[in-house]
């Protein structure tokens, strides 16, 4: 059983946001991210959507305070700062910040210059997150991406003159033509920059992009699952003796610097989501049949702008475009898949408090054979992947699922 006053601690406990950035300066080849292309971007009117969206949805967040603000997309950094402290601005008349809150934004470096960097850590924005995917040239055509190598050093020099200390560095790898030499070389690269942070991504091929096209009609050929498992391997090894610590399947960091806003997503945290095609995730009062809900607003551009572009003279009366309630049990494999994620693994004692302990024994049972392979181990109260089952995730996950 919860004790009594769980969901009162729960409701007042602090909570992040996501702000959905949709335009790009062009499509990348491998991105199945809602976006858009938009030259210029209509600042104006979106920005009074996302107020008019805020209002509209900011009673179901009463008395929480804001712990983390994630500003991604899309290009965020294709923005202005005026954009941003015009939205800030009113979001903290709504909400406090607490005072060690993390702010962070994406960034593409064909976007950046130092008087815009300057100008967003004016804002308060402390984290910078900056999409660079690889440093072969070759490569980053063939992804579609508009930065050259030089540019990316370019971009480092210019965010180090401008003080930034927190700066999240994005790779991908196992993109078709990439080798094991190809993958050292940027993971050599990236260590030259010394940034705070490292995301590390095995290329997903999603349905109906370019990329996914091109692979199947053997234009390309992406390495292989073997390849794509050695590559990950590579990876964790040649970060972590480089002093990066791995806290998640994807992500390294040096101490004290793991994004705190992935964290709630993985910890199963709530979240608000603005924009075009951004996702909210609320828990509600204790209700086994509905245990959390998750809503969008709108997913299109166009149909966002229509909905909150204009005069809004009833916000409670918007209802959502999607709504997605979660079931007790569903939320609590959620939570132990999502968990899993993390090198730490899962705090069995804590999701049993969250849920209860009846569960947990169920999910461990599921997990037996997965335990006699190798690919989970518990230690003490806390269940774990090993580091061959990171590199089988999604099985492990189905095992929870049945």
């Amino acid at each position: 059983m919860l004790p009594e006053n769980h969901w009162s601690n729960f409701s007042a406990s602090g909570f992040s946001l996501y702000l959905h950035i949709p335009f790009c300066l062009s499509r990348c080849r491998y991105c199945a991210f809602y976006s858009t292309v938009a030259t210029p971007v209509p600042e104006d009117i979106y920005l009074r959507a996302l107020l008019n969206q805020l209002n509209a949805r900011v009673a179901d967040w009463p008395g929480r305070q804001l712990k983390t603000i994630y500003m991604g997309g899309g290009t965020p950094s294709l923005l202005s700062p005026s954009f941003y402290a015009k939205f800030l601005n009113r979001l903290s008349s709504h909400f406090h910040f607490l005072p060690d809150i993390e702010i962070s934004i994406e960034a593409n470096p064909a976007t950046l210059s130092e008087e815009k960097i300057r100008g967003y850590q004016s804002l308060g924005i402390n984290r910078f997150s900056l999409g660079v995917q690889t440093f072969a040239d070759w490569g980053l055509k063939l992804l579609g991406r508009h930065h050259s190598s030089a540019d990316i050093v370019d971009t480092v020099k210019m965010m180090n003159r401008c003080g930034v200390k927190n700066l999240s560095i994005d790779l991908i790898y196992a993109y078709p033509g990439q080798t094991l030499a190809g993958l050292r070389r940027d993971l050599e690269s990236v260590i030259r920059l010394e940034p705070a942070h490292i995301s590390a991504y095995c290329l997903s091929v999603e349905s109906g992009t370019p990329l996914a096209k091109a692979i199947k009609n053997k234009v390309l050929a992406r390495p292989s699952e073997d390849d794509q498992s050695r590559f990950m391997e590579e990876t964790a090894n040649f970060l972590g003796d480089c002093g990066y610590c791995q806290y998640e399947i994807s992500n390294f960091s040096r101490p004290g610097f793991q994004s705190r806003h992935n964290l709630a997503y993985w910890e199963l945290r709530d979240y608000w989501g603005l924009g075009a095609g951004a996702w909210s995730s609320r828990r509600l009062e204790k209700n086994k049949l509905c245990w959390a809900s998750r809503y969008m607003d709108e997913p299109e551009v166009g149909g966002y702008l229509q909905r909150f572009g204009g005069q809004v003279e009833n916000t409670s009366q918007v209802v959502p475009a999607e709504i997605d309630n979660i079931p007790y049990e569903t939320s609590f494999a959620e939570r132990i898949i999502m968990g899993l994620r993390l090198v730490d693994g899962v705090d069995l004692a804590a999701v049993a408090a969250e849920y209860d302990r009846d569960l947990v024994n169920r999910a461990l049972a599921r997990l037996e054979v997965a335990m006699g392979e190798g690919l989970v181990e518990r230690l003490d109260d806390h269940l774990r992947l090993t580091t061959r089952g990171r590199l089988l995730a999604d099985e492990v996950a189905l095992e929870i699922l049945d």
